[in-house]
């Protein structure tokens, strides 16, 4: 995604819907698809995924039918399971079960 300039100081719920949106996908999503899902115009939406790429949370697979899709690695699943946790903790002021 060359000449896309990542966000300095990233909205981490912009960052929460990314990761939400592949995390109830179970497996690769079309970019468009991921846009949508995140509510995010285009030039927003290429801002961040290359801010999670670099972080190493997803990653692109390029598909037979041209269409590039993106999938959250391990990492990007601990990511999206801390982040809520944190939330939940933090914001909502839930203290976890268990």
């Amino acid at each position: 995604m060359a000449g896309v300039v990542p966000p300095d100081r990233p909205d981490l719920y912009v960052v929460a819907r990314l990761l939400e949106g592949l995390w109830r996908a179970h497996g690769p999503m079309v970019k468009t698809r991921l846009q949508v899902a995140a509510n995010v115009n285009y030039d927003v939406f290429s801002r961040y995924l290359e801010w999670i790429l670099s972080r190493g949370l997803v990653s692109i697979e390029n598909a037979a039918d041209g269409h590039d899709r993106i999938t959250l690695t391990p990492k990007g699943h601990e990511a999206y399971r801390r982040l809520v946790q944190w939330v939940n903790e933090v914001v909502h002021q839930r203290m976890p079960q268990g």
